[in-house]
């Protein structure tokens, strides 16, 4: 990368302050300076340990203006350096085409602008649409709709008669539409419950490396529109996710739950069973939250169980106070003794 600092506030539609025709070299992350880079710095902390820095150039908001460095100020400074990286670091462009590794049947529709990786397989009744980028050895199974614009990584597995929406990307490992866990106890054994169903992933949906999503029992696994997924993440069957929801990394979801819109999974939950969580819930980090509950919405949860952030900072503080309150008890059962001591001694003087 080399660019001058006139050509990136171009870019950005920025303001330079100082010297236009500096040269960068990189764009840095505020904690790991590179020599000549631009960094994006907010707040008063960030700003001062950048000019103390080996940085070239801020990149700041607008109402930023006293520097000892040279400056780009524009309206949103974190979108623009995001626009940056983009612009500077595109990603790497499979080629268009069909391997000829690849296992295609007879049947399978493909949309205008491909690109089908080496060793992949799809099954008869498939399609898939415009645009799409299916890397090495990934199997897409019978049935299977993907739509525009949607990416897939290498080594995912997309189970018969799931289908995925327009602009879907599905990261490396990944499983979508294996069986959900479910069993009933015959004779003392374990027998499966088939599974029926399928799972219906809706547009702008991005999924991590190594998350499974599981087809329904019967009817369908839903992942919302927008929804982010990280890597790590576990969906039971007849799961149905909102829009635009957020799943942090380990994070596990029984069947049968439901969630609304906007609702956040922070990074360990585990969800139980049949539950039922409104619009804009937050799941803190490790919560856990039991079968058959309500999650009301606009709330934030903490702990196990889950409870709503007020009392479950109540029931910590009363937790933290246990030791406290057993000293003060053990002190008052020496006074009761000593204070049923004197009255026995005084009971025999009489």
């Amino acid at each position: 990368m080399h660019a001058s600092l006139a050509d990136i506030a171009t870019l950005v539609q920025g303001n330079v302050i100082g010297d236009g025709n500096l040269i960068i070299t990189a764009l840095s992350p505020i904690d790991e300076i590179k020599p000549g880079s631009l960094i994006f710095a907010d707040g008063k902390d960030n700003l001062e340990q950048a000019e103390k820095s080996e940085a070239a150039a801020i990149l700041v908001a607008t109402h930023v203006g006293l520097a000892s460095k040279p400056l780009i100020q524009v309206a949103d400074p974190f979108k623009a350096f995001m626009q940056l990286l983009q612009h500077f670091h595109p990603l790497i462009q499979p080629a268009l085409g069909v391997h000829p590794t690849a296992v295609i049947a007879p049947d399978v529709t493909l949309g205008q602008n491909v690109s089908i990786g080496a060793y992949v397989v799809i099954e008869a009744g498939s399609s898939i649409g415009d645009n799409c980028i299916i890397k090495s050895h990934v199997h897409i199974g019978h049935h299977v709709h993907i739509g525009n614009n949607t990416s897939i990584h290498a080594h995912v597995s997309i189970y018969d008669y799931s289908q995925l929406g327009n602009h879907v990307a599905i990261h490396a490992s990944s499983v979508i539409g294996s069986d959900g866990f479910g069993y009933t106890p015959e004779n003392g054994q374990h027998v499966k419950i088939p599974h029926a169903g399928r799972v219906v992933i809706q547009d702008n949906v991005e999924i991590g490396a190594s998350t499974i999503i599981d087809r329904a029992t019967i009817g369908e696994t839903i992942i919302g529109e927008g929804t982010k997924i990280d890597n790590l993440v576990q969906i039971a069957h007849s799961v149905k996710l909102g829009k635009h929801n957020i799943l942090c990394a380990f994070t596990g979801v029984a069947g049968s739950t439901t969630s609304g819109d906007h609702v956040i999974f922070a990074a360990g939950v585990g969800v139980s069973d049949h539950v039922r969580i409104d619009d804009e819930v937050i799941l803190g980090a490790r919560a856990g939250v039991p079968p058959k509950k309500h999650l009301r919405k606009g709330l934030i949860y903490l702990g196990s169980p889950a409870r709503p952030r007020e009392k479950a900072i109540e029931h910590e503080m009363s937790t933290t106070r246990i030791p406290l309150m057993r000293k003060q008890l053990k002190r008052l059962a020496e006074q009761v003794a000593q204070i049923k001591e004197q009255i026995e001694c005084s009971e025999n003087m009489e």
